[in-house]
């Protein structure tokens, strides 16, 4: 277990009996006793299955003190929500217990973004997801993202109509929007919806699509940019930036 990434003073006191539970819940995570998961992760799964919420809450929220948002969100919360939703679908831990781990993570999450200084610099992004998408951890990890570069972000939610993303984008005068797509999502109508909301949407309006879901992926629609992982987003704000320095001089 020590060999494994976990902290001796943990394991120490425990009872045999206590140690091979432990050892056998790792090798149900991480697939055998070759897993390359972090042990810390583990360490979460093993909260989440005892229920302990306010352990849970402190670990991430102690995470985020030592990494920073950022890399807390790169390096620890994808992987960890790639783990809980893996543990999920093989029947190691119960729906409500998924749902807890999302609302914990989500809450700190909002927290940490809540304490980021607003700069309100362009681009104005519009964050939602489609109609029937009730998943939001990755919409709020994407406006984390931004809203560390600056950017200034309007979010809708989960669950939007194509019709009412459109409007909003006009009222908003949104020069992004910017979807979250779960891989929970079927992947034909994501691209279906994502043409029928890109033809809707004002020209000058450009179209970001996240998230796990293999549909924009597999089936690309025009006009429309997949982002695969959360640290493209600097570059593709970077890139965005420079590409509209010329109609804003205030960015220079």
């Amino acid at each position: 277990m020590i060999d494994r990434g976990h902290r001796p003073g943990k394991l120490i006191g425990l009872s045999l009996d206590e140690l091979r539970q432990r050892f056998e819940a790792a090798n149900r995570v991480t697939g055998g006793p070759a897993g390359e998961i972090p042990a810390d992760l583990i360490e979460v799964i093993e909260l989440v299955q005892a229920h302990q919420v306010d352990a849970l809450r402190q670990m991430l929220r102690q995470a985020i003190v030592q990494q920073g948002l950022a890399r807390f969100m790169l390096e620890t919360a994808a992987p960890l929500n790639s783990v809980v939703g893996e543990a999920w679908m093989r029947g190691e831990i119960e729906v409500f217990e998924e749902h807890l781990y999302t609302e914990i993570m989500q809450g700190v999450l909002r927290n940490a973004i809540a304490g980021i200084p607003a700069q309100r610099r362009p681009p104005r992004i519009l964050l939602t997801t489609l109609p029937n998408e009730q998943h939001a951890l990755g919409l709020l990890m994407a406006e984390g993202m931004l809203a560390m570069e600056g950017a200034t972000c309007i979010s809708l939610g989960t669950q939007t109509p194509v019709w009412d993303i459109a409007l909003a984008a006009q009222a908003q005068q949104a020069d992004v929007v910017a979807l979250s797509v779960s891989v929970a999502f079927p992947a034909n109508v994501a691209t279906d919806v994502l043409a029928d909301l890109r033809a809707k949407l004002p020209a000058s309006a450009e179209l970001w699509v996240g998230g796990a879901n293999p549909g924009p992926q597999r089936r690309p629609v025009a006009g429309v940019l997949v982002l695969r992982t959360l640290d493209e987003i600097p570059g593709t704000l970077a890139r965005w930036r420079q590409a509209h320095a010329a109609a804003a001089p205030a960015l220079r």
